[in-house]
């Protein structure tokens, strides 16, 4: 490439031999074609890497670089060092993007010089790729540090697309947490006063993995914490105002995703008790999510509602 591309897409690797070639086709089969991709090879132990390097021998705007294991979060870092283009696209090994995944952000970008960081809705799909009925529903525009706190509106790191200068200012994703370093870094973003915007259409596709890192709720929830304090480090007023209500979503959350992956009906009840004592006040702020996780974890055979719960 001879002038700098538009976007740089960044994807971090470790054993993804089984989704990478996938999720790399739907780069390739965007709508817009300004782009260079570096995946990053975390150290796997599959073959992951040698299908990337077949791939990139006959497509120049591919390349690879590989690093000992040391996270995803280093692994990001390491492209954004790579990187030349003006807009940075985050997309996990495992996920994959609408064809107008990237001409729908160039347009917000180009049509608001405020914009800071831009994401869609999300499609979530299980280990097989096939789609489950689910889309998030994030808060789309207006969104506060006291918002990123409480919730990732952008739900997977494939969905993150942001200005460099942006990234340039507010730094790296930190390389000491495995979980929760998206919402993390997202809160010192929304921090920093640039605008964090979602759009409404769904063009991403997230993958639920049984053996992912996002199966292990307690590790999920312990991650939780470990961002919560270093949000507390950087504003502690806004984290004693706004820490507990974010704990008891959390643990909803959790809830929620414990009914999702099948496991037995105590855990959800175990993260419904807890969201409820973290912050009682949930239960009137936020009756119907709270409401029907409560009734789908505490009442057997509600499986009608808990096909609404998966939508709402």
């Amino acid at each position: 490439m001879n002038a700098a591309p538009q976007f740089s897409i960044v994807v971090p690797c470790y054993n993804g031999s089984a989704t990478i070639l996938a999720t790399l086709q739907s780069v390739l089969a965007q709508t817009c074609k300004d782009f260079e991709i570096i995946v990053v090879d975390d150290g796997s132990l599959d073959d992951g890497a040698e299908k990337v390097a077949q791939l990139a021998a006959g497509e120049p705007r591919l390349r690879l670089v590989r690093q000992p294991n040391g996270g995803v979060s280093r692994a990001r870092n390491n492209a954004i060092d790579e990187a030349h283009g003006s807009l940075i696209a985050f997309l996990d090994a495992d996920d994959w993007w609408d064809p107008r995944f990237l001409e729908t952000h160039a347009r917000r970008f180009a049509s608001d010089a405020t914009l800071g960081l831009s994401f869609s809705v999300v499609r979530f799909v299980d280990h097989e790729g096939r789609y489950t009925g689910e889309f998030s529903r994030p808060k789309l525009s207006g969104l506060t540090a006291a918002d990123i706190l409480a919730t990732n509106p952008c739900a997977t790191g494939s969905n993150i697309v942001v200005r460099r200068e942006l990234f340039e200012q507010v730094g790296g994703f930190d390389s000491n947490m495995r979980r929760a370093e998206d919402q993390e870094w997202l809160f010192r973003v929304a921090l920093s006063g640039w605008k964090i915007e979602g759009h409404s259409a769904p063009l991403v596709y997230y993958r639920n993995s049984p053996e992912g890192l996002s199966s292990d709720l307690e590790a999920m929830y312990g991650a939780f914490q470990d961002m919560l304090d270093c949000a507390r480090r950087r504003a502690p007023r806004l984290v004693e105002q706004s820490g507990a209500i974010a704990s008891a979503r959390m643990s909803r959350y959790l809830a929620r995703r414990a009914l999702r992956l099948r496991q037995e009906r105590a855990v959800a009840r175990r993260y419904v008790t807890r969201a409820l004592r973290k912050a009682p006040a949930i239960l009137m702020s936020e009756p119907k999510q709270t409401v029907a996780t409560i009734v789908a974890a505490f009442v057997p055979g509600c499986d009608a509602l808990f096909r609404q719960l998966r939508k709402a």
